[in-house]
């Protein structure tokens, strides 16, 4: 009696496991509002190459065409190479 009782837990507790994790995946499958990002340019550092979304680079002020940079010393060492 009591390895049937050890195998209807096993196959209940399996069971609830499975509903759970089904749960969990169709609650993570909807987008909330709000949340979703656009993708965004891409540019390269003029100095080192390094790739970087726009928003994070910084600018060559006056620059044409536009350089990029990925943190205040590259553009710095940028304007004074020309």
């Amino acid at each position: 009696m009591g390895r049937i009782l050890f195998f209807v837990l096993l196959v209940l507790a399996v069971y609830v496991g499975w509903r759970l994790m089904r749960a969990k995946n169709a609650a993570g499958a909807q987008p909330t509002p709000g949340r979703t990002r656009r993708p965004e340019a891409m540019v390269r550092c003029h100095v080192c190459g390094l790739n970087l979304p726009q928003s994070e680079a910084l600018a060559a002020p006056g620059s044409d065409p536009q350089r990029w940079y990925c943190c205040e010393e590259h553009r710095k060492e940028g304007g004074a190479r020309g």
